[in-house]
């Protein structure tokens, strides 16, 4: 199974805990990752949490192989009843870390 198949069938499986709602985040999420961040960051798979009176979903900010790495390097927070975004890790934190991990990653020159 290639690596789209595999992060489809993880969707979905979370679809089935979450419903229909995660998709919707989940496509909020890379949106906002190709607007506002770089190419090779993608959205990880969403998780919800309630923060008082808030329901929030965790977005996990993913650097993926094609940009010469795999990891979670920051991550945003979306509203649930609006989805809009209400937090980001830093931007300059997300790209210093993407370069740890890219040269983490790197193979030995």
């Amino acid at each position: 199974m290639d690596k789209f198949k595999k992060a489809a069938a993880t969707l979905l499986k979370y679809e089935k805990l979450y419903g229909p709602r995660l998709m919707e985040i989940f496509s909020i999420a890379n949106g906002y990752i190709a607007r506002e961040l770089t190419d090779g960051l993608v959205a990880g798979v969403p998780q919800r949490t309630v923060m008082g009176p808030d329901q929030l979903w965790v977005v996990p900010i993913i650097l993926t192989q094609k940009a010469g790495g795999y990891g979670e390097i920051g991550a945003l927070i979306i509203d649930e009843l609006t989805g809009k975004v209400k937090g980001i890790t830093e931007k300059n934190e997300i790209f210093q870390k993407a370069e740890l991990l890219h040269a983490e990653k790197a193979p030995a020159a």
